[in-house]
Formats: structure tokens, sequence, C-alpha cells
């Protein structure tokens, strides 16, 4: 008997956990929605709880395990609109896309986020009292504007933002506990951004709080505050023994105790690893310090850390920087021409890719393709390879035209693994991967701002091996 209850009640709790999205979304029938999440709260990577077909009636219903409360949003395409799941809640909204101006220029591929109607559930207060208050706050920040751009006295600014301040707790009095902190945060943010100063930042927003690793403002702000406490300490005032700790053992350890020293005000363990996870993250690349010890330094803390966001973080990050670095192998692309053929990255190994992931509508990213030709004449053994990224037919034909593009050229929808394998935040990417599939430069320079260059000194490396190069 006791095993039956046990098996009656193990899927009651395993139900349980699960956030349930439900909606409708009229004019993205036919098309692919995802419920999205960021898998933790400092590296940025995105993970799909749940995805299907919008139905003919326009509805769908999505259904995850969230980290308790949790930021995620719906994409389809471009368009996203988020807010907040809770384990064990429901959530019913509408899926609407604001109407955009179509010729207005954009400064590089991005995605479009607004706020869903919400039209009941469980979570529909929260996710209203947070929808509100953005609003109150982009409207208070809009009328501040002019005093920003005319300079006005940090006194009438910081005067404005307390009056601004105790109007919004005391109009969200009420709300629950989350969208409070949530409001705190927010405003936090605000007053470093316009005033920044630091020990009354600290004394009001910092001291002996606890992390909270689910709420976006904290993370910011925290992350904000203490923004190139790492960079400064690693190549400025404790090179050498930065550089020491990271060639030996207990790399991780060693930097959590120099951070310390050099911020005394990080007392707290959890914030103060998230600050150092989020500054090791923006040491990769830099020429003093070796990348492999640094994903070595962020996988020994992974293994140790009891903390499941933090464990998380070093997990992405190393595993971004593992993945996207010079001599890994080039993640695999399958992608349609015009024509409708697919063809595969892997089709060109045995010669040198200079690969461009774009968006055939975008101006600056046209202005990129449009140097193409120029290095394809120059550089005539490496294969060019374009992919639009979520661009339709038409948009690729137009772009195809216009640039008179006689090379590799191709499209992937924005759902594709593309986006997570090459970590596409925004576009133009570029990549250049040697024979073998492995990538020689990531990401390598845009065909404006020094790709001639990169492709000549490949050229002559090649050259003084005594190998083939790969110009003319």
């Amino acid at each position: 008997m006791r095993f039956l209850l046990l098996f009656l009640v193990i899927p009651l709790i395993t139900n349980g956990q699960f956030a349930v999205i439900r909606g409708v979304a009229p004019l993205s029938i036919g098309q692919e929605i995802q419920l999205r999440v960021n898998d933790d709260p400092i590296s940025g990577k995105e993970r799909v709880l749940a995805k299907q077909i919008v139905d003919v009636d326009g509805s769908f219903e999505l259904k995850g395990v969230p980290n308790q409360t949790q930021y995620a949003f719906l994409q389809v395409g471009q368009n996203c609109a988020d807010f907040f799941i809770e384990r064990d809640k429901d959530l019913d909204l509408t899926f609407v896309p604001p109407t955009r101006d179509q010729n207005k220029p954009e400064a590089f591929y991005e995605r479009h986020f607004f706020a869903p109607k919400i039209l009941g559930g469980k979570s529909a207060k929260m996710n209203e009292q947070v929808i509100q208050f953005n609003d109150t706050l982009d409207a208070f920040l809009e009328a501040l504007y002019p005093a920003l751009v005319n300079r006005k006295s940090p006194a009438m600014v910081a005067k404005s933002l307390e009056g601004f301040e105790k109007m919004a707790l005391k109009k969200f009095n009420d709300a629950e506990p989350f969208v409070k902190d949530y409001i705190k945060y927010s405003l936090a943010t605000v007053e470093q951004t316009f005033l920044g100063n630091r020990d009354k930042l600290f004394a009001k927003h910092l001291k002996d709080v606890s992390p909270q690793f689910n709420n976006p403002p904290y993370v910011g702000f925290l992350l904000q505050f203490y923004e190139g406490a790492v960079d400064k300490m690693a190549v400025a005032n404790r090179y050498d023994e930065c550089k020491k700790a990271l060639a030996g053992k207990e790399a991780f350890a060693k930097l959590d105790e120099i951070l310390i020293e050099q911020e005394p005000m990080l007392v707290d363990v959890s914030a103060r690893r998230m600050v150092l996870i989020n500054g090791i993250d923006g040491l990769f690349g830099q020429r003093d310090f070796k990348d492999e010890n640094l994903i070595r330094a962020l996988k020994s803390f992974g293994m140790l850390t009891s903390n499941s966001y933090l464990a998380n973080a070093v997990k992405n990050i190393a595993d971004k920087h593992e993945k996207l670095s010079v001599g890994t192998d080039a993640p695999e692309i399958a992608f349609r021409t015009l024509d409708g053929t697919e063809k595969r990255l892997s089709d060109f190994e045995g010669a040198y890719v200079f690969l461009e992931l774009t968006d055939a509508k975008n101006g600056y990213c046209q202005r990129e393709t449009n140097v193409i030709p120029n290095l394809k004449e120059e550089f005539a053994t490496i294969r060019f390879v374009t992919v639009c990224v979520g661009n339709s037919k038409a948009e690729m034909q137009s772009l195809q035209k216009q640039m008179n593009i006689n090379w590799e050229f191709g499209g992937v929808a924005i759902a594709s693994s593309i986006m997570d394998d090459y970590d596409v935040k925004s576009l133009p990417l570029f990549f250049i991967i040697n024979p073998d599939g492995k990538f020689y430069s990531v990401p390598a320079k845009d065909p404006t701002k020094g790709a001639q260059g990169e492709l000549m000194s490949l050229n002559e490396k090649l050259k003084a091996e005594g190998r083939k190069g790969v110009g003319k």
C-alpha cells in the first residue's frame, strides 16, 4: 500500500512544478511559438522551456518548469512578449506584436520586445503590477529626460527621483513581495545611473541584503555597481597574482580571496561570486590570460558549488567560450538556398570558409555584405558563405539582387539551433573556419573593420609555413 501511495503522490508533486502559459496569437497562426527563459542570472544563456505551432484558431498552451519565480518570454520570429512565470501557477495572455514602422532603420538585428495583454491566471496580478510599474517608470524617465539633456544640477535630479520613489512605493504598497523588490532595484539602477553615490547606494540597497538571483533588476544593479572590479583587479592592481592564480590549482578560490581584499564591501559570498563570474567572462580574449585557464577555473568552481544559479552560470559561460573558441569545431549549420536546396557548413570542409551570419533587410548588415565581393576577388581560394537569419525568401532575393551575390547564400529560421550554437545576440557576425572545420577566428573582423587585414595575415602565415595561401 505504501508503494501505491508513493506512486500516486509523486506525479502530483511533479505536476505542481509547472508553469502553464495559455493564450492567443492571432497574427502568428501556423508559426512556432517558444517559451524561453534565461538559464542563469549572469551569462544571458537562453533555454527553451516549451514550444509548439500556434493552432488554426490562434490558441496555444505551453508548460514548463521554472526556477521559482523567473523572467520569461514568448518568441515568434523576432517578436517577443516578456513577463514572469511561477511554479504551480498559470497565466493567460494575448500575443499581438505592435505594428512597427518597416521603413525605420535599425542599427543592427534585434528582437522586438513588448508587454503582452494579461487576461488572467494565478500569475496575472504579479505581472499586471510589473507592467504598470514599468509604464510609470518610463513616463517618469521621459519627463526627466529634458533635465538630463540640459545638464540640470544633480540635486534637482535627486529631488525628482526621491519624489518619484515615494510616489511609487505608496502606489504599489500592496504589491506582492517580488514586485516590491523589482521596484526597489529598478529605482536603484536609475539612481546609480544618474547620481552614483556609491556609499549611499551600498548602504541603501546592498548592505546586509541576501542575493536575489531570480530578480533581474537586482542582478543588473549588483553587476553595474561592481562593473570593472574584476578587470581592474586582474589587469591593473593585482595582475601578477591573478595570472599566477589562474595558472595553478584552485584558481577560482584564489581569485575570490583577491577580490574581497580589493572590494571589502563584497562580504556576501554569493554576491561576490556573481561579480567574479561576470568579471571572468569579460577576461576572455585578452592576450594576458589564457582562455583555457579561465575555462578551467570556472569549471572547477561549478563542480564544487551547491548554488544551482551559480553552477549554471559558470557552465554556460565556460561552454560558450569552449565552443566558440579558436581550434574548436564550428557547429554545423543546415541552411536552404533560394531554390530550396539544403546545404551544410560541413559541405565546404577542405577549404577556408569566411562565414557571414546576417539580416537581409538591415541596412548596417547590408553595408558589410557589400564589401564581400572585394574580399572574394582578392582571396580567391576562400569559400564565402552568407547565411540570413530569420528572413523571408523575398527579403533574401532582394539582398541577392542588390548585392549581386554569386557565392554560397541561404537562410535559416530564427528558431533554428544557430541562435544558441553561435551565441547570436545581434547581427552581423563573422567567422573564419579552417579546412578541418575548426574555428580559425572567433569572431572574425567585420568586412568594413579589418577583415581584409585578417585574411592577409592568414595568407602570409600559410605561405610562411610552405603551404598554399588563400590569395590569388
